[in-house]
């Protein structure tokens, strides 16, 4: 299922998207039809930031995750959304020698200089060399209680559900920091335990406005792929069946990809780990401050209503693709 859609393709869905690639500034500003919608929700939305002090390889350039953070704030500052989400892997394994409290904290510190609310998204690398209970009280989910890896809250008039499928399959193991004694889980260990569709089921069915969906792990494929969750079928169906959800945003896949599947968008954001495969990272530009937009993926995400029709315009930066999606409720 998964799909990188060009325009065509899009078209031939009977969805109302387009697709277009930005560099370093919006795609384009909003249309005047858009202008008309009631404004719902903006959203700074970023994934796989990898920061770490390993060495840099030549597909995975971690040295630059501070200074591409340091775009998304300045660019969030000035786009004013009502909140922003990291969609998981903030952190990465570290070099020997090195504290990973300590790595967590720099980039949080930035992430959460932004003047309005912040929310994070469990990913697989972010238990590399910290233990769970570490991580989650060295970050902040504005207004969620600490230690809560699975949670909701509203923005406005839309609901927002964070999912945590950092589990193993086998007995439902929450991941903590792999020891050389115990070494339970691989990257392809994931799924949404029983406890978990529980509460997502419960949490659907008590709003009454439309929801977004955010999760590390991608959601649009089949079971087995490799990124993606484990029992994904199941969970889609909980979301179909609620006939409340818009899009599933969701990091992971690092090269990103768009599907539609029986109605509801699903957006797989492009990681900031990586480089363009067409060229080679130059470091030199990177001190000289070009070149960065060019790795640098994020979105603006713009929720808009007419009637019952709901219009989502994913601003894409750097090589995040750019979406304008409709979806009717």
């Amino acid at each position: 299922m998964e799909k990188n859609i060009a325009r065509r393709d899009i078209l031939k869905m009977g969805v109302a998207a387009t697709v277009c690639a930005a560099a370093g500034t919006l795609a384009r500003p909003l249309s005047a039809e858009a202008a008309e919608k009631k404004s719902l929700l903006r959203a700074g939305i970023i994934t796989d930031m990898h920061k770490t002090s390993k060495a840099d390889s030549s597909t995975r350039i971690y040295s630059a995750s501070m200074d591409k953070m340091k775009v998304f704030m300045e660019a969030m500052k000035r786009e004013k959304p009502a909140f922003l989400i990291e969609l998981g892997d903030f952190v990465d394994t570290l070099a020997q020698g090195t504290d990973p409290a300590a790595n967590l904290r720099e980039i949080e510190a930035l992430f959460t200089s932004f003047s309005g609310p912040v929310y994070h998204v469990l990913g697989n690398h972010d238990f590399d060399n910290l233990k769970r209970e570490a991580f989650l009280s060295g970050v902040t989910n504005t207004g969620i209680e600490k230690g809560r890896t699975y949670y909701s809250f509203d923005a406005g008039d839309v609901h927002c559900i964070v999912l945590d499928a950092d589990y193993t399959p086998k007995d439902f193991r929450p991941y903590d920091m792999n020891t050389p004694e115990d070494t339970f889980w691989t990257w392809v260990d994931t799924i949404i335990p029983p406890q978990e569709m529980e509460w997502l089921k419960n949490d659907l069915k008590n709003t009454g406005k439309p929801v977004l969906v955010f999760s590390h792990q991608t959601l649009d494929r089949v079971d087995e792929q490799d990124h993606n969750i484990k029992n994904a079928s199941a969970v889609r169906r909980l979301l179909e069946e609620s006939g409340k959800v818009l899009a599933v945003i969701s990091g992971h896949d690092h090269q990103g990809g768009y599907s539609n599947i029986k109605g509801i968008h699903y957006v797989v954001l492009n990681g900031n780990v990586g480089v363009n495969d067409t060229r080679t990272w130059d470091a030199t530009s990177l001190e000289k401050g070009r070149g960065l937009h060019n790795d640098n993926q994020f979105c603006v995400l713009d929720i808009r209503k007419k009637g019952k029709t709901y219009t989502l315009s994913f601003e894409g930066y750097g090589r995040q693709p750019s979406y304008k999606l409709e979806r009717t409720l």
